[in-house]
């Protein structure tokens, strides 16, 4: 009888305790699903605010704005956890998010990495040209020459330079319009999600909404 108790005992207690796995196993399972959608549905909505600014940049033709889409990446990594939540669109609409705002920011990046090189480029031509006319000035010094007055002579030229380049850089300027056009193309038909069904859904799996 005894052993028959114990049996029943040791049944119960591993019931118990494989329960309790289960449980807690379906409620980290839980848990991670809702910490993976409320960082989604932050990034999306981060996002958007961004996405408002690219658009004003893009209108001024200028990329040049120190800004990103993504500042983090959570949907590749945790939309297996969602198949069951989204329908195809909705699917859809949440990839096509994060594919173009990868996008836009690769635009963004190439598009200041093109200006920073232009910026290079300017600095590299004004100091060969202040080179060429300190080369020319010792060139033609002779001994007995004023040092003082070689000196404000190139100050003269070099000051002339600089205003007469310097001023023209907004015409002259290389502007990366292919990463601009790319932009605005991207921008088309951006998905609006946080006022969507996709939004109410992540809120409630986050459980920022009841």
């Amino acid at each position: 009888m005894e052993m028959i108790i114990a049996v029943y005992v040791q049944t119960g207690i591993a019931l118990i305790v494989g329960g309790l796995a289960i449980w807690l196993y379906k409620k980290q399972k839980s848990d991670f699903k809702k910490d993976a959608a409320k960082s989604i549905l932050l990034e999306i909505q981060s996002g958007e605010q961004v996405i408002t600014k690219i658009r004003d940049a893009v209108r001024n033709k200028n990329l040049d704005i120190d800004v990103s889409v993504l500042q983090s990446e959570s949907w590749s990594k945790n939309k297996h956890l969602f198949v069951r939540d989204f329908d195809k669109d909705e699917w859809e609409s949440v990839s096509d998010f994060y594919n173009k705002a990868a996008l836009l920011d690769d635009a963004i990046r190439f598009s200041k990495a093109a200006f920073a090189n232009d910026v290079e480029q300017i600095r590299t031509n004004k100091q060969r040209i202040f080179a060429d006319y300190a080369s020319d000035l010792v060139k033609d010094f002779k001994e007995g020459d004023n040092a003082d007055n070689a000196q404000k002579l190139y100050d003269l030229k070099t000051k002339a330079f600089d205003t007469v380049y310097m001023d023209k850089q907004d015409d002259f300027a290389y502007k990366p319009m292919k990463y601009v056009n790319d932009a605005k193309m991207y921008l088309e038909d951006f998905p609006k999600m946080t006022t969507s069904s996709i939004g109410t859904k992540l809120k409630k799996i986050s459980g920022l909404s009841k």
